[in-house]
């Protein structure tokens, strides 16, 4: 079979009508208006364009590619995010490339710069993570989404954890609870620390005579199903518990059922998050409402803007939070 000629670029602006540096802009994610952008992708579609990666290297273009990191693709929370940093990122022309805890901190990083990654979101990173740092330190720009770390060289985007956390406890102190838990989520993770630290100080202002007891879950559902009913075993257990995901909270349900404790009666349970399994008429979690979609979009436009300015100031974006009332919360039943 004959082999098609190689088309060039100036062949692909010729055609499509524009600019050769147009063109150039299109497969490197650059900005360029949805109309022309459609008219150059055609043209490329329709000669099977694929551009010189090694000449590419040598001009230091981009790649068009951002790597997105996730930790626990289990979790219903962090495909929603991926797919709205996805569709942002479609909109630009750019592709996205999806790494988990499957492989090692030193693998990702190999296979990162390996792939030229213009940059990356990470989603779940924490105080001393072990893959942000050194992507950061090789020069390649960095989001932080849903997680922070201080003093981190990146921008950064999550949701008003301790406002979370203060809904929450004012919600269980209106019903009229006084017995409280509070099932944490991974040490070393902003989420958590904000969370925790929220709960705490609004129990501390409004009802000091309250009991807390707090127990680990590490936003995993099996550590946190086993940690719940061991607590509700207890001579003293809590007639409330706030849970720092719903996944936990998910757990927390499960166990309370495990253990024969009635929810909302015997214990009202509130998460945080709002995963979508939580609004299902068999669960209908009272949880903590973090607009998921809206968090991710925002990273993928600050990397966005990162990309386009270099040198721009870090930005630090917080995004309000609200309960939503559902039917796992009541007044205490003793």
């Amino acid at each position: 079979m004959a082999r098609r000629p190689a088309v060039s670029s100036v062949q692909i602006a010729r055609e499509a009508g524009v600019a050769q540096s147009t063109v150039s802009r299109v497969l490197n994610g650059g900005s360029v208006a949805p109309e022309t952008r459609r008219r150059v992708l055609e043209v490329l579609a329709r000669h099977d364009y694929q551009p010189n990666s090694a000449a590419r290297a040598l001009v230091g273009a981009r790649s068009g590619l951002v790597g997105v990191v996730v930790r626990d693709l289990t979790n219903p929370f962090y495909p929603v995010m991926v797919r709205a940093v996805e569709r942002v990122l479609h909109e630009r022309g750019l592709r996205l490339l999806l790494l988990s805890d499957v492989t090692t901190p030193q693998e990702s990083l190999a296979v990162l710069r390996r792939e030229r990654v213009d940059g990356v979101v990470f989603s779940s990173a924490v105080r001393d993570d072990p893959l942000a740092w050194p992507v950061s330190e090789h020069g390649i720009p960095v989001v932080l989404c849903h997680r922070t770390i201080a003093g981190f060289p990146g921008d950064q985007v999550e949701a008003d954890n301790a406002g979370a956390a203060r809904l929450a406890a004012d919600h269980l102190l209106d019903l009229g609870h006084r017995r409280l838990g509070m099932l944490c989520g991974t040490a070393r993770a902003s989420t958590a620390e904000q969370r925790a630290a929220g709960f705490r100080a609004r129990l501390a202002e409004r009802a000091p005579e309250a009991e807390l007891v707090t127990v680990p879950g590490g936003y995993d559902y099996a550590t946190s199903h086993a940690a719940v009913r061991e607590l509700l075993r207890g001579p003293r257990r809590p007639t409330a518990l706030f849970c720092h995901n719903d996944v936990m909270a998910h757990a927390a349900l499960n166990a309370a059922t495990a253990e024969g404790v009635d929810v909302p009666g015997g214990l009202s349970v509130v998460g945080c998050d709002d995963a979508p399994a939580s609004s299902w008429e068999r669960i209908a979690l009272t949880t903590v409402r973090q607009p998921l979609s809206r968090i991710a979009e925002v990273a993928a436009r600050l990397l966005l803007d990162r990309l386009a300015d270099p040198d721009a100031p870090l930005r630090h974006e917080v995004l309000p939070v609200d309960l939503v009332r559902r039917s796992t919360t009541a007044p205490p039943g003793d």
